[in-house]
């Protein structure tokens, strides 16, 4: 009953941290999955670095994104490769850190393709570059525009390499990869456009990796309901972190 009873005494800054996450320039949003009597299920995560919001849901997809700070988000969004997400904010950043792996996983299992690792080597330049500019160091648009025909040159040669050496059925990842790139060049490079914008989506993935430590405490759920008020404890733990306010303290006071 303690989650419940934390939960109740603080809907009002629940609210206020779901208000602040619409608002937000830029949203992390990630899904994670979590058991209740033995049945999956998912928690949510909507992030800045300055306010956290956990979300119990049935499902993913759309029936998951309903309720949540990033159904009503209409700025950046940023993400895995969940088309579901897509269909909300304005504009998209994915998560590179995942696209690196994706490539070096190419590298090892076409190792006849060079597209794989001259894809990889400019992505790393890219993030380099933009994480070297000092605070009010502004993107070089000439710079920019120079990484982009880089980025659309390299597309072509992985175009004309599995013209020549199609891909196997037992491997498709990297012909995959290749077309997701291409179809979603925007939401690959945004950050080269946008300093807001981070390369990766490691807060969001941080953050459910405390939900996934009580996961395995628990092994699974004994109802819906008590995993929905351990999300809005966790939402209430995290706002009082991002405070740098004593967590022993502020919780008591909250219970008392």
């Amino acid at each position: 009953g303690l989650s419940k009873e934390f939960s109740e005494k603080t809907k009002a800054e629940q609210t206020e941290a779901f208000l602040n996450l619409v608002a937000a320039p830029v949203l992390h949003v990630d899904f994670t999955t979590a058991k209740v009597n033995g049945k999956n299920v998912n928690v949510a995560v909507c992030a800045t670095p300055q306010e956290t919001a956990y979300y119990a849901r049935e499902k993913k997809g759309h029936e998951g994104v309903k309720g949540t700070p990033a159904e009503l988000n209409t700025n950046v969004l940023v993400h895995d490769h969940d088309r579901t997400f897509y269909s909300y904010g304005r504009l998209h950043q994915e998560c590179l850190i995942h696209v690196l792996r994706y490539l070096l996983d190419s590298t090892q299992n076409e190792k006849n393709l060079t597209w794989n690792t001259k894809m990889r080597e400019l992505l790393r330049e890219m993030i380099h570059y933009r994480n070297s500019l000092e605070p009010d160091e502004d993107l070089d648009p000439v710079k920019v525009k120079a990484f982009e025909e880089r980025f659309g040159q390299i597309l072509d040669i992985a175009d004309e390499e599995y013209e020549y050496e199609p891909p196997n059925k037992y491997y498709m990842e990297g012909f995959n990869l290749k077309e997701r790139l291409r179809e979603f060049k925007e939401a690959h490079l945004l950050f080269l456009h946008d300093k807001n914008v981070p390369t990766n989506n490691n807060l969001a993935e941080r953050l459910l990796r405390i939900f996934k430590r009580k996961q395995r405490q628990v092994m699974s759920f004994r109802s819906f309901e008590s995993l929905n008020y351990l999300c809005q404890s966790l939402t209430m733990l995290a706002r009082i972190q991002n405070d740098n306010a004593n967590l022993y303290e502020s919780v008591s006071r909250i219970f008392s």
